[in-house]
């Protein structure tokens, strides 16, 4: 028998606040499993799947000093001089 059908097995016979607690832990594991997976990927292909949906023309009307100009582009101060 696998571990799967084990534990269906003994989820069968459980009451159900035990499932709701398991359930709730399957949860929060699963949750920990994917931030494993995605801190365990290059940056640059984090960034790339953060951006893939937005169209190219949106993309090209972003700033390019953002980095340097979060202030203005944030806050709506006036530029600075670099």
């Amino acid at each position: 028998m696998t571990i799967k059908e084990q534990l269906i097995h003994e989820i069968e016979k459980s009451p159900d606040i035990v499932i709701e607690e398991v359930f709730d832990f399957l949860l929060l594991v699963k949750l920990k499993y994917h931030r494993q997976q995605e801190q365990s990927k290059p940056f640059g292909s984090f960034i790339q799947e953060l951006v893939s949906d937005i169209p190219p023309d949106i993309l090209a009307t972003l700033p390019t000093d953002g980095s340097e100009q979060h202030d203005h582009y944030i806050y709506g101060t006036p530029k600075r001089e670099l």
